[in-house]
């Protein structure tokens, strides 16, 4: 799966796949770590984009926060 095309939706639906076939047991232990390494920067993918809109739901409501603010001080 290419960085430059995948969406959060995508990134869960194949780290769910990942989980489906290793639980299988009916691959080889190489391709089981190909699989490990590719959930791991899915994972990380993921990680990171929760992380940036937590951070932005955090950032809007301090800038309201501080709009407020700045009206009560007037």
């Amino acid at each position: 799966m290419r960085g430059d095309d995948i969406t959060f939706e995508r990134a869960l639906k194949r780290l769910q796949e990942i989980v489906d076939l290793v639980k299988k047991k009916e691959i080889s232990l190489e391709k089981s770590l190909d699989l490990l390494e590719e959930g791991v920067q899915l994972a990380n993918f993921c990680t990171e984009r929760i992380d940036h809109t937590r951070w932005q739901e955090e950032k809007k409501g301090f800038d309201e926060k501080g709009a407020e603010g700045e009206d009560n001080l007037s």
